[in-house]
């Protein structure tokens, strides 16, 4: 598994990362939208409103060229006018303003007759208009006479008049033409923002000057927006480009005699608008890396926290399927630390669980497969040596008969197959102190209680964990854990070894019950066989014997316990059924009639009703039923042959005839061995099964 996108295929990852990123990529889309707005019309009006002070910066420019000529104009006349005549002396004038007269284009004075005597320079096609404005009397403000520029190709021309004497009606006028090139600021004297055009219109729509082919369009509508309140900026297009425009109205009336004039500035929208280009191309790579970074620390963020939930749910895997030894190792210094810790005490407690409930099962297996005490005792104390980890375990038991004596089955070494067995001698006071703590005793080797623990190797142990087993509060015996470390075993420890202790006491006192119940039972048997031997002197004894003898050859043939079981059981009831055969024919010293005989061969049969109601005994029945059955077919009571025959009866046809022909009867004395021996091997392969009487000779 890769662990750099393995974690995306869990569906708690899927869910997170895309709340993730709609929580964090939502707001920074919003944000983006909203900041691209912002500063995009921001940038717009600042573009708009620098245009805008551009265009009243330089209308100030012109207006105070204007107030420039009219003072140099002054000059000339101060100091060079005639007090007498009220005239200028053009003489003197000329002389001494040579480097004011450089401002104009020309210099003159207009006479009360209308005669024009320059002073500088010649002008060239004097307006009458202009004339005619210096001959009227007016107040005293110095005028301005302005010629639009023809079919807007050059400047319109600029005239500037000063009468001398404002209050006489023949008063001269002096004159100057203004350089176009100093007062609209353009040209050699340009004085505009860089990629400005500029436009300068009198109240009128008359062009006074421009820089760029201003169509009738546009001045009509800057006219409409004067006149109203309209923002003095806006945007158009001409021959498909565009523009942004700001226009300002210089008023001329408070200061001099002459119309208003509009300024007016044009950009390229493109030029304008430069700034927001290039934010136009940042903002998506900042956008970009806005994404880029929540992504990344998405991921981050996903992998920190599910990782250590990767790792647990591999863990949650291993324990079910019951691999508790693997730990879950997580480092995040967070819950989930804490987590992984949890689950692995919690893994090292159903470790210890499983151990414990694997060391009841096996007993249990050895219960319910043996009942043997001693398989149980070796089960239990292999599965507790290996569970507990301890250095000795033995298991006591208090002998029936004997109350101050425990047998001890005692393991030291796991590898050593064979249990060591001992006897000790168990004090009144080792019985008091058990009786005093009836569920656990902790016992250090230097207390010196319970002596009995002396025989343990105790010069080894430093401790010991003592389990006092009790049936129907009588002390039945206890288990002994010894182990090096004072004080080895948890609380959970305990409860397992006080669990395992229990089970092992049920499992001891089940197999000494069934023992029990083994014993009765085949005291019962061997009970009925001695009372059906008994119905006659001469058969007393003979079901024992023949039970005996069976068993021996049985063993030789390598029958299980479970089948010598059997077997000894058939032994013994074999001749149940001559309680159903009258006393005198079984006691007639004489030869028995054919109908006698007829009687007799009946109680095989009668055997097999007898215990047939019996389930017990269903096994039993076919041994019962054919003991007299012969291997070459010639026998009774079904006339069997060869493996028809079960082996029980087969084996119980050799040991039964053997001991008839032995034992003495009414109508003849017993047969030495020798005789007997050669009869049955004589019969072999006829009467008795070959292979039987093989076991037979081996086991006599």
């Amino acid at each position: 598994m890769t662990r750099s996108g393995s974690f995306f295929r869990s569906k708690v990852a899927q869910r997170i990362f895309f709340l993730f990123i709609l929580c964090a990529l939502l707001p920074v889309f919003v944000l983006s939208v909203l900041s691209y707005t912002q500063v995009s019309s921001q940038l717009k009006r600042q573009s708009l409103d620098r245009l805008q002070n551009s265009a009243k910066a330089h209308g100030m420019s012109i207006y105070e060229r204007f107030l420039f000529f009219e003072t140099n104009l002054k000059l000339i006349v101060s100091g060079n006018l005639n007090s007498e005549s009220n005239q200028l002396d053009i003489h003197r004038a000329m002389a001494v303003n040579q480097n004011i007269f450089q401002q104009f284009k020309a210099v003159g004075v207009i006479t009360a007759s209308g005669q024009l005597t320059l002073l500088h320079n010649e002008f060239k096609n004097v307006p009458g208009a202009m004339i005619n404005k210096a001959l009227t009397p007016g107040p005293y403000k110095p005028s301005h006479f302005f010629t639009p520029a023809l079919e807007n190709t050059a400047p319109g021309r600029v005239f500037m008049m000063i009468k001398l004497n404002p209050g006489a009606t023949n008063s001269e006028t002096l004159v100057g033409e203004i350089k176009s090139t100093v007062l609209w600021g353009i040209g050699y004297e340009n004085i505009l923002p860089p990629m400005t055009d500029l436009c300068v219109i009198d109240q009128f729509r008359n062009i006074m000057v421009t820089s760029f082919p201003a169509d009738r369009n546009l001045l009509h509508r800057i006219t409409l927006k004067i006149d109203g309140a309209a923002p003095r900026s806006f945007g158009y297009k001409q021959d498909q480009t565009s523009y942004f425009v700001s226009y300002w109205p210089m008023f001329l009336r408070s200061r001099f005699d002459a119309p208003g004039l509009t300024i007016i500035l044009r950009t390229r929208t493109s030029n304008a608008l430069a700034p927001l280009s290039n934010f136009k191309k940042i903002f998506p790579l900042v956008i970009l890396l806005s994404v880029l970074i929540v992504l990344l620390l998405s991921i981050v963020h996903i992998r920190k926290n599910l990782l250590p939930l990767e790792r647990l749910k591999e863990g949650t895997l291993r324990v079910a399927k019951q691999d508790f030894k693997t730990r879950v190792i997580v480092s995040s210094n967070d819950e989930f630390e804490d987590l992984a810790d949890s689950f692995n005490s919690m893994s090292t407690q159903l470790d210890r669980e499983f151990d414990a409930l694997t060391t009841r099962t096996d007993i249990d297996r050895a219960i319910l497969s043996s009942l043997s005490t001693k398989k149980i005792i070796n089960t239990a104390l292999k599965r507790m040596f290996v569970f507990f980890s301890c250095q000795s375990i033995s298991i006591n038991l208090v002998v029936e008969k004997q109350p101050d004596t425990v047998h001890a089955y005692i393991t030291t070494n796991i590898k050593i197959r064979k249990t060591r067995e001992e006897f000790f001698r168990i004090t009144a006071e080792d019985m008091q102190t058990l009786s005093n703590s009836p569920r656990q005793i902790l016992v250090d080797s230097t207390a010196g209680a319970c002596s009995f623990l002396s025989k343990t190797d105790q010069q080894t142990k430093h401790s010991f964990l003592v389990l006092p087993l009790f049936f129907d509060n009588m002390l039945k015996g206890m288990v002994a854990l010894g182990h090096l470390k004072d004080s080895p075993f948890s609380d959970n420890d305990l409860r397992h070894a006080r669990q395992i202790a229990d089970q092992v006491m049920v499992a001891l006192s089940n197999s000494s019950l069934v023992e029990a119940l083994e014993k009765l039972n085949i005291g019962t048997v061997q009970a009925l066989a001695r009372a059906v031997d008994t119905k006659s002197a001469w058969t007393a004894g003979h079901s024992e014997r023949v039970t005996e003898l069976s068993l021996k050859i049985a063993t030789v043939m390598g029958f299980t316990p479970g089948e010598l079981e059997v077997l000894q059981r058939a032994a013994l009831l074999h001749d149940i059924g001559k309680i159903g055969v009258p006393i005198s024919i079984l006691d007639k010293p004489g030869r028995l009639t054919d109908e006698e005989f007829e009687k007799v061969k009946e109680h095989p049969l009668i055997g097999m009703k007898i215990l047939e109601p019996i389930p017990a005994y269903v096994d039993v029945l076919p041994v019962v039923s054919q003991h007299h059955e012969r291997y070459n077919g010639q026998g009774y009571p079904y006339g069997l042959a060869g493996q028809e025959i079960v082996i029980g009866a087969r084996i119980l046809a050799v040991a039964d005839v053997y001991d008839a022909v032995v034992s003495d009867r009414p109508y003849r004395n017993g047969w030495i061995e020798e005789k007997a021996i050669r009869m049955i091997t004589d019969e072999a392969g006829k009467h008795f099964d070959p292979l039987v009487v093989k076991a037979f000779l081996a086991a006599i």
